[in-house]
């Protein structure tokens, strides 16, 4: 480790040279295999938790709050927000400080396809990924309800956030609470101020337009619940063939290897 930092405890993760803070959920021990997990616009890791426990029997699981969201630094100016410089934070946080290899990464979204097409050309992070896989955001939402989060009038905003709120429902398994998921993800999102927020609605206006033109040959899994095909199999009980066959068409793909 590059830093003195817990590797299995929920913390803020200094991001050198910027000076800002990663807030990072941690879930089992360094010595499995890293899975990366990110998550997609105005969500944050808190998407993820209800699969930690499943997850971490198997992985070592690394899931962000992305600058701006959830508990991580959220600077006002708008140069912060590109996808450059997410991609330059999630080196720093793997690469520098947590020295994470042969990652499996997982992201949701358009937000997801944008930043992993950047990771794959990113030499530093390009080397130490051992596969990826898009997560499709089960609901499309519309750019006036974006608008509207990054109001400056507090009840506009708050108002967007419980819509969003509602988006982001499916997500979560159908054992956990509508009631709590609701509450942590709207406190997650009402923690994005208006003025990250109007930032972030004009990347999520450019990410628009590139998404439908890059067509990039992703394996594409149908929800978050599909997570659990990563999971290797345990022997408590046969494997069906229709199971075989869906971990076979879920599996993410391997990365060419790097030429030296």
């Amino acid at each position: 480790m590059a830093t003195s930092i817990s590797p299995c405890t929920d913390q803020h993760v200094p991001v050198h040279p910027t000076g800002r803070r990663i807030w990072c959920r941690f879930a089992g021990t360094p010595d499995k295999a890293p899975l990366l997990l990110l998550h997609g616009e105005w969500q944050s890791s808190a998407v993820f938790a209800p699969y930690f426990e499943l997850l971490s029997r198997h992985y070592y699981v690394v899931a962000p709050d992305l600058l701006g969201h959830g508990f991580s630094s959220k600077p006002a100016e708008r140069s912060a927000y590109t996808i450059a410089a997410w991609v330059e934070d999630l080196a720093s946080l793997c690469c520098s400080t947590l020295d994470l290899d042969g990652m499996h990464v997982v992201a949701v979204g358009r937000f997801g396809m944008c930043v992993l097409d950047a990771l794959q050309w990113h030499v530093a992070l390009a080397e130490r990924l051992r596969a990826f896989t898009i997560l499709p955001f089960p609901h499309s939402y519309p750019f006036s309800l974006l608008t509207r989060l990054a109001s400056s009038d507090v009840e506009v905003s708050y108002g967007a956030a419980q819509e969003l709120t509602s988006l982001f429902l499916p997500l979560f398994p159908q054992e956990c609470a509508p009631e709590r998921a609701s509450g942590e993800l709207l406190s997650q999102v009402r923690l994005v101020p208006p003025q990250a927020s109007a930032e972030l609605c004009h990347l999520v206006e450019y990410m628009e337009t590139e998404y439908m033109r890059w067509g990039k040959p992703l394996m594409i899994l149908q929800t978050l619940k599909d997570l659990s095909c990563l999971v290797t199999q345990s022997d408590e009980r046969p494997v069906s063939s229709q199971e075989q066959d869906l971990i076979a068409l879920t599996a993410p793909f391997s990365l060419p290897e790097t030429s030296g």
